[in-house]
């Protein structure tokens, strides 16, 4: 059977609120790690509680999480449910002194009037379920609310004041032809926002990495940024190439505040630019501002300016494993030097140069003076 269990997280005692951007970060990391989970043991090896869908709502005092998880009984479901988020928390560092303030079958009092599905009447919460967790936990009283949230924010309008600090492209790159004349600048305060999330989320992937001192392929661990780069090399992806990507990471999406434009100067930044074009998409639709129609199109424009080619695409295409080392591959196409230990070098004929970081240079044999002559 399925029961609906309401777990409200909250942060440690005495620390600041979240603001609206590491709430963003919050709920999207549970959301990610809530995903890892299928079922929950419960000692009773016949007996499995199966985590069938759930939501999150993150809000600045911590998040509210709803899981429906298929149990035998409703203090199973409850018992279980505390032990999938005892478990969430621990698997991050980031959520390490977070505290599970109750955690119970029935949901909230408000979800279960309302229930799972759409109704009619001014009070009734969002039909979308994970706008339906947000409302829930912005609707909590003063007897759960450990602080006043504030008002609410105008997210639009909040994207939209990113826009002018890029200055590197014209907003003609990304007309997406919906006619709306917000699109794009919505697009580039997008990837400004993003950019931000995306630095702050690799000094979480370096983090882990050094408490694992091993690599992205041998870790059990969550990773925000380096998961998403092409998965066959994840076994090179260790402290020192999170750092060489961190680095090229800050070296393009900086480029993107100056004036002018220089195209990725190695396969690194072209990496950390389409992982950034990714995440400002995923910015735009979790926020719901954008139809997906449009999003599919919105950058676009964007890439044909941003890049001299589009090379590094072709490492996540799997039936194009190992092209790198295909002699009649790269003498067809010319693609650039796609080696892994190439992709903090740079790519020649481009005008950008790369940060010295990821320049090694080996050291010089000294050289021994010659011997003195006897006079």
């Amino acid at each position: 059977m399925e029961y609906g269990v309401s777990a409200d997280l909250a942060l440690a005692a005495g620390a600041s609120d979240l603001d609206p951007l590491q709430a963003q970060g919050a709920g999207s990391l549970l959301d990610r790690l809530l995903n890892q989970v299928e079922a929950a043991e419960t000692g009773d090896e016949d007996d499995i509680v199966v985590v069938s869908r759930y939501w999150v709502g993150a809000h600045p005092e911590g998040a509210l999480v709803l899981l429906v998880l298929d149990a035998a009984s409703l203090e199973v479901a409850e018992a279980a449910a505390r032990d999938i988020m005892h478990e969430v928390l621990e698997r991050s560092e980031l959520l390490a002194d977070w505290v599970i303030a109750r955690c119970e079958v029935g949901f909230d009092q408000r979800f279960a009037e309302a229930g799972l599905q759409a109704a009619d009447g001014p009070d009734v919460p969002p039909a979308d379920p994970s706008q339906r967790a947000r409302w829930l936990a912005e609707q909590r009283g003063p007897a759960t609310s450990l602080a006043d949230p504030g008002p609410p924010i105008d997210r639009r309008q909040w994207v939209i004041d990113h826009a002018g600090q890029l200055r590197a492209f014209d907003l003609l790159v990304f007309d997406a032809g919906d006619g709306d004349q917000d699109t794009p600048k919505l697009a580039a305060g997008a990837l400004i926002f993003a950019s931000t999330i995306m630095i702050d989320e690799l000094f979480q992937d370096i983090g882990t990495l050094a408490a694992d001192h091993g690599t992205v392929a041998g870790s059990d661990a969550l990773f925000m940024v380096l998961d998403e780069l092409p998965q066959r090399f994840a076994h090179h992806y260790n402290g020192r190439f999170a750092r060489q990507f961190l680095v090229a990471t800050v070296m393009v999406t900086g480029r993107l505040a100056g004036e002018g434009w220089t195209p990725p100067s190695c396969v690194g930044e072209a990496l950390a630019l389409h992982l950034l074009v990714e995440k400002a998409r995923a910015l735009l639709e979790d926020y719901q501002l954008l139809d997906g129609d449009v999003l599919d199109r919105l950058y676009d424009g964007f890439d044909d300016a941003a890049y001299d080619d589009l090379d590094h695409e072709w490492l996540y295409q799997d039936d194009l494993d190992g092209f790198e080392d295909d002699a009649a591959f790269t003498a067809q196409f010319g693609p650039s030097d796609m080696h892994i230990e190439a992709w903090f070098q740079h790519i020649p004929n481009t005008a950008g140069h790369i940060h010295p970081f990821s320049i090694s240079l080996a050291p010089p044999e000294l050289r021994q003076p010659p011997d003195a002559q006897p006079d």
